[in-house]
């Protein structure tokens, strides 16, 4: 099998992929092309064969294990130890970790927004800025994921755009290539790690790193989605850290809520210990509104979802009744046929008093609601087939418990049964959260619902309990 490395000269975009021999990691992952690299590896797009219908495309971290000395080995492992533990709609999901030949693997879910520095970069060469109302929404979304991971003892040490990914116009944080376990209440991390621009005073300054430090971070890229540029500039590196320890607080443009400008101010406080944690900046008045919207934004999303999901499953159950229906009268139309040939050929007797009285006793078909089948999506094809296969029974009252019985197996019970084989492969935390329900019809479903609980815990309440305002 070719190495990474190598397979990756010839993956210059999507189309090379067929230029090039298949490359299969770990018996399922077939490598697509190359993403992009770090000090810490090198990201790949690959194809999960083992995945579910449109969540094929994962992206694969590879860190060359043979380059590495025993402590960056244990950082890897660490990392994925990390990404293990982590389970949030705001920071991206961890599948698998896997040695393959001397390189250590991370797969994660792919996203395919590329990271939030293009996109601040994109915008700023078209001379645009972000609505005020989406880069509220990405804060909320980045203080939803930064609070989790606090709670469970795991700082970042690296926040920055670059490594805050786009997913459905959602943000995930990710890229946890230095993240490290708190080991004591009080313990600091003394590594000194991390991008200039959005480092802080006291990891600068070598006096350790602790949650409050990626608040600052956070707060540097608040600022540059309200700004399109960094908080704290430089024409050097030097300058760039004079700037953070020794200059003043930057603020918002005036086109911005004070509440906003004033929340990043107190985040961006040269004392660790008078910034405010993530939780609190969630529980700030101004804050606390804008999850309220967001509640009732989310909810109306994943209502909509269901309800769309729901019409195309009538729509599939209603034209397989129709098909039943049709095949049904064709069957009795054949029967009639049949019974009356065989009533005038002589060797045949058949009582003409039971023919009338079974053709008495036959079920009228039900009546159904005019449907267009324009709406009838490809897949109805493949159910017209697979009704062909089965075998007709010849008396008409059979043939209809017969094909109520089909209908019967098609239960909800034997679809979860399906799923469950179909997650029995899957990695050890795939099936202890389940199969997801039925009207999950992409990534971005979930993620939604997902975040919907956490603006319930947040807010106490469940969006139920929440009175929308328009």
């Amino acid at each position: 099998m070719l190495k990474f490395q190598e397979t990756a000269k010839c993956l210059s975009g999507s189309t090379a992929i067929s230029k090039c021999p298949t490359t299969l990691i770990a018996r399922r992952y077939v490598l697509q092309q190359k993403l992009g690299s770090g000090s810490f590896g090198t990201v790949y797009l690959v194809s999960d064969k083992k995945a579910k219908q449109g969540e094929e495309l994962k992206a694969l971290k590879e860190i060359s294990v043979g380059e590495l000395n025993p402590n960056e080995t244990f950082q890897a492992n660490v990392e994925a130890q990390l990404l293990s533990k982590l389970n949030h709609p705001a920071i991206v999901k961890f599948h698998a970790s896997f040695v393959e030949q001397n390189n250590f693997c991370i797969i994660t879910e792919y996203c395919e927004g590329r990271d939030l520095d293009y996109k601040i970069q994109e915008y700023k060469e078209a001379g645009k800025i972000f609505p005020e109302n989406q880069i509220v929404e990405w804060f909320i979304q980045l203080l939803l994921g930064v609070d989790y991971m606090h709670e469970r003892r795991i700082l970042h040490r690296d926040l920055k755009s670059k490594n805050i990914f786009l997913k459905n116009n959602q943000l995930k944080i990710g890229d946890f290539g230095v993240s490290r376990l708190l080991m004591g209440s009080c313990e600091l991390a003394t590594t000194l790690t991390g991008t200039p621009y959005y480092m802080s005073p006291e990891a600068l300054k070598h006096q350790g790193y602790d949650a409050k430090s990626d608040i600052w971070s956070l707060a540097c890229i608040l600022y540059e989605m309200c700004c399109m540029d960094h908080a704290f500039a430089g024409s050097s590196f030097l300058s760039v850290v004079l700037n953070i320890v020794e200059g003043d607080t930057p603020s918002l443009p005036e086109r911005y809520p004070q509440e906003l400008n004033t929340i990043m101010e107190r985040m961006l406080n040269k004392s660790p210990s008078l910034r405010p944690s993530a939780v609190e900046v969630l529980k700030v008045p101004y804050i606390d509104e804008q999850l309220q919207h967001l509640m009732c934004k989310y909810s109306e999303m994943t209502l909509g979802d269901k309800n769309s999901v729901c019409q195309k499953d009538a729509v599939h159950i209603i034209n397989a009744i129709k098909i039943v229906e049709e095949k049904y009268k064709e069957n009795n139309k054949w029967m009639q046929e049949s019974r009356s040939q065989n009533f005038e050929h002589p060797s045949v007797n058949v009582p003409h008093e039971l023919d009338e009285q079974t053709s008495e006793n036959l079920p009228e078909p039900h009546s159904l609601p005019s449907l267009d089948l324009d709406e009838v999506e490809p897949s109805l094809d493949d159910t017209i087939v697979g009704l062909g296969h089965y075998g007709i029974p010849e008396d008409p009252l059979v043939a209809e418990e017969y094909y109520a019985d089909v209908f019967d197996s098609c239960s909800e019970e034997s679809e979860e049964q399906e799923e469950e084989m179909v997650f029995s492969g899957a990695e050890p935390e795939m099936r202890d959260r389940g199969a997801p329900p039925a009207y999950r019809a992409n990534q971005q479903d979930s993620d939604i619902e997902a975040l919907v609980g956490c603006l319930e815990n947040v807010l106490g309440c469940t969006s139920q309990d929440q009175p929308c305002r328009s």
